[in-house]
């Protein structure tokens, strides 16, 4: 006798299965979620099939073939960029980058332990944004991957590893070749920064898309705009200790103050605008490794080279303290802009006012009904009928503010204001 229990006779749907085993018959449908066609019609999907398929079909054919060349390009070029800059800086080579730069020391040369804690922080990040690329599931997510990142990091680190053989072969057509790579890698993270906070600005409901991908890009930024690349020009130039002595360094002392002060007011302007602390804080600490470093190391090794000149030195100091009000500035003008946001009066649509009305007036005939006697009872009906006129030519005046708006007439505008955020059902405030 055939069972009636409907439950007996209808398969199971399988659990949604987020891990990956070979021996599952349906895993061909994991490498490929985005086909319409699974490889077994008769199987149902798993429910990490579906969820692959889901987020394939936010995402358009280009943005997902961007995707797929990032995942391969990016964390080869930061491995590669990592391999190169620990060869190029080890005791296997020589000059290796540390002693070209002693050889060479600017006006604008930060002191090399900060440097290398700088620059081990940022290869954790770009570690980080590597295994985050290849993780990353959200739509959200890979849009600002694809849209505000793209191949430029990619090509961005090799580039700098162009720059990394350009700096130890220590000849002055190489450090010009430098200072051009130097110029492409800030013209790509530039590009990258503006995107992402135009576009994709961190959110605190994402805090892995903000530690990942707009944290590491900005300290990458920062870097070559405010300390690599004016380095490597006034090497080219010859404004060094290397080159000349005492009398070449002594050339980029007002550009270098001209520099400092202009980067400072740079990155100021753009901390106010974006309130990002991720850019005042490389900012910050890279101008105060320049601070830091009181004598600049000659050839030999001495430490009691020249000493940095006030101007210089009050330029440093200008350019941290803009920084620094920048963004407590910045943090201010957004709570303020949010709350007067939040105040402003919108004048009612027509359909808005008529509902409004409409509820005043059944609230209206509620209260008389229930506390009313018989007087109120008998008087009830023809309120109501008053009050249904009321209704009808509200109604009419929207449908001819509409009629007329329509026509191009001129339309009084309605004296009803409600504000930014408000409920619809409230009382609206009349206008005197």
């Amino acid at each position: 006798m055939p069972s009636s229990n409907p439950a007996t006779n209808t398969q199971q749907q399988p659990q949604p299965d987020y891990i990956y085993r070979p021996e599952d018959p349906e895993y061909a449908d994991h490498l490929r979620a985005d086909s319409e066609v699974p490889s077994n019609p008769a199987l149902a999907a798993s429910g990490l099939s579906h969820r692959y398929r889901a987020l394939s079909t936010n995402m358009e054919a280009n943005e997902v073939k961007s995707l797929t060349r990032m995942q391969i390009l990016t964390p080869l070029s930061v491995l590669l960029q990592m391999g190169v800059m620990i060869l190029c800086g080890s005791k296997l080579i020589k000059p290796n980058l540390q002693q070209v730069s002693r050889r060479h020391p600017t006006y604008l040369s930060v002191q090399d332990s900060f440097v290398l804690f700088y620059w081990a922080v940022l290869y954790v990040l770009l570690i980080g944004f590597s295994v985050f690329l290849l993780l990353s599931r959200t739509a959200e997510t890979k849009k600002a991957l694809v849209h505000g990142v793209g191949t430029r990091l990619a090509l961005a680190n090799y580039m700098m590893v162009l720059w990394a053989i350009f700096w130890i072969l220590d000849r002055p057509l190489t450090f010009i070749l430098g200072t051009a790579a130097l110029g492409v890698i800030a013209l790509l993270l530039l590009f990258n920064a503006l995107v992402l906070a135009i576009r994709h600005p961190p959110s605190p409901k994402h805090p892995l898309d903000w530690l990942f991908i707009h944290v590491p890009i900005k300290m990458f930024l920062v870097v070559t705009l405010q300390y690599d690349l004016w380095q490597q020009l006034f090497m080219a130039l010859g404004w060094d200790f290397g080159a000349g002595g005492h009398d070449a360094l002594v050339k980029g002392l007002w550009p270098a103050f001209g520099i400092v002060t202009g980067l400072g007011a740079f990155s100021a302007l753009w901390i106010f605008a974006t309130a990002d602390l991720t850019w005042t804080a490389a900012g910050i600490y890279l101008n105060l490794g320049l601070l830091w470093h009181k004598h600049f190391s000659l050839i030999g090794g001495r430490d009691d080279g020249e000493p940095r000149p006030a101007p210089l030195t009050a330029a440093i100091i200008l350019s941290i303290s803009l920084q620094a009000v920048a963004l407590v500035a910045g943090i201010a003008w957004k709570r303020i802009k949010a709350r007067q946001e939040g105040s402003i009066a919108l004048p009612l649509s027509p359909e808005e006012e008529a509902a409004v009305y409409r509820a005043e007036v059944e609230r209206n005939a509620r209260a008389a009904a229930a506390t009313g006697g018989s007087g109120a009872a008998a008087t009830a009906p023809a309120a109501a009928a008053g009050n249904g006129k009321q209704v009808n030519r509200v109604t009419d005046i929207a449908d001819e503010e509409v009629a007329a708006e329509s026509s191009g007439a001129t339309v009084t505008p309605t004296k009803v204001t409600r504000k930014l955020g408000g409920s619809a059902n409230a009382s609206p405030a009349k206008k005197k």
